[in-house]
């Protein structure tokens, strides 16, 4: 397990081992957050853009095998019978990851702007509602 900071930052702010080295080696199976909270999303598309590992691959280091390591079976991918934690991401700015959306056990628990989740983004909410 190493911090996502590192990733981010490109390594160690103390000097120490470089995590994406250790990733690439296949020596870490889980970023956490450690010191930043945002890091580890942060992390991933860090990875996919340095050609260290696919965002599919990446991912897996900050979910599903954290739900491995603590045993909870009941999350960490999307299947059936799963809790169906989600989150969407906008990455259009390359390395500037962000949440637009967030559903938890199946439930919308946080949205950013209702107008990222309209599927008609050349007509306005109104005229969608009022079609």
């Amino acid at each position: 397990m190493f911090g996502a900071p590192n990733v981010v930052r490109g390594g160690s702010h103390t000097g120490w081992t470089k995590a994406a080295d250790m990733i690439a080696n296949g020596l870490c199976s889980i970023l956490a957050s450690d010191y930043y909270y945002p890091a580890p999303l942060l992390a991933i598309f860090r990875l996919a853009a340095d050609g260290v590992l696919p965002l599919t691959e990446a991912w897996d280091l900050i979910s599903a095998a954290p739900a491995r390591a603590a045993g909870l079976t009941d999350r960490g991918v999307l299947a059936e019978g799963r809790r169906a934690d989600i989150i969407l991401v906008d990455d259009e700015v390359p390395l500037r990851p962000r949440i637009v959306a967030v559903i938890a056990a199946g439930r919308l628990v946080h949205l950013t702007d209702a107008n990222r989740l309209n599927p008609y983004p050349a007509i306005s909410r109104k005229a969608v509602a009022a079609a």
